[in-house]
């Protein structure tokens, strides 16, 4: 039976999730939404490799790391003391979302969950010592890198910091640091990207920060992905070639401009082709939280209306010279160590 005949006869779970749908469907959307969320994280057979190379990918997109001055306070006035530096590692979601952050505090056995009232949002915070207890032994001992330009750029100079065992924020020369980052940050094209060995995973926890699953109200289906800034656009033509395939080699993917004159890269795939690829390696490497829950009405959705559309367009891609050959190219069939 054909990948699209076996899709069909699965049992969906129609679980909530927010669709770019007609009114109706959003009410019964947004009434259920807290039912299943989270039924979508309690995955407890997923080893701690995929855990924590999911987490970095989620890190990469919707992470960042607060590094700054924090002051020390002397009750005699004569004497200012130094400020010593703030670390922490946080991450912000929608509070929806909540039960996706204390899956991954439970997991990681370390961190802190507050709650922002003006945002709407829960965050996870890893302190200093969280990450040197989690984060940075797993980054280091599996040459693990971020592949997002601010993470990377936020990453060195929590190493720079570590590694030159700096204690006081007036210690830290922001533009030399700045100016060795630029020196020393490799450029990483597309095939390298694809060829790491966590990029699948890396993906997942990227999809549940960056990636989208919705239906226009044509009824169309899309699985999209947007970053901005030029030094991404190789994460996005990554992701591109991941799922398109080596006939795809030889096109690169033209930017948009959005407000003062960011580069903006957007990736949309929607033929049936590209959607039950996306489909199948989504079903064999999990989604988690909200995201989970979003893939699966998406899914849902195309299975049960057959809402493929054979001949739909994904994006507009003009040919460049580019004759590099890339090892491990398309998706396959082989699940993931889940």
């Amino acid at each position: 039976m054909s990948l699209w005949g076996t899709l069909s006869h699965l049992q969906m779970i129609f679980l909530p999730i927010i669709l770019k749908l007609n009114l109706q469907l959003s009410t019964i959307i947004n009434t259920k939404l807290n039912e299943g969320s989270a039924s979508a994280t309690k995955n407890k057979d997923i080893s701690p490799k995929v855990l924590i190379e999911k987490f970095i990918g989620l890190l990469d997109g919707d992470g960042y790391f607060d590094i700054g001055s924090q002051k020390q306070y002397n009750k005699n006035r004569k004497n200012n003391p130094k400020s010593t530096i703030r670390i922490r590692l946080g991450i912000n979601l929608q509070f929806k979302d909540k039960e996706l952050l204390e899956f991954f505090k439970n997991r990681l056995g370390t961190g802190k969950i507050d709650y922002s009232k003006s945002k709407e949002q829960f965050r996870l915070i890893l302190y200093k010592k969280d990450i040197l207890k989690v984060i940075y032994p797993y980054l280091q001992k599996n040459n693990i890198e971020f592949l997002t330009y601010n993470r990377r750029k936020q990453y060195f100079l929590f190493k720079y910091i570590l590694e030159n065992d700096i204690k006081h924020w007036e210690s830290l020369n922001l533009e030399e640091i700045n100016n060795l980052f630029i020196k020393s940050n490799k450029q990483l094209y597309f095939s390298d990207i694809i060829n790491l060995p966590y990029f699948k995973n890396w993906l997942v926890g990227f999809t549940i920060a960056e990636g989208s699953f919705h239906i226009k109200s044509n009824g169309r289906a899309h699985y999209s992905i947007v970053q901005s800034k030029h030094e991404n656009s190789q994460i996005i033509k990554a992701i591109h070639y991941f799922i398109k395939g080596p006939e795809y080699l030889n096109h690169q993917i033209k930017p948009s401009l959005w407000e003062e004159s960011e580069k903006i890269y957007r990736i949309s795939f929607s033929s049936k082709k590209d959607l039950l690829l996306i489909i199948e390696f989504f079903e064999n490497n999990k989604l988690l939280g909200l995201k989970k829950l979003q893939f699966d009405n998406w899914k849902s959705f195309i299975i049960s209306k057959n809402n493929i559309k054979n001949s739909a367009p994904n994006v507009i891609l003009s040919k460049v010279s580019n004759n590099n050959f890339l090892n491990n190219s398309h998706i396959n069939n082989n699940k993931s160590n889940e």
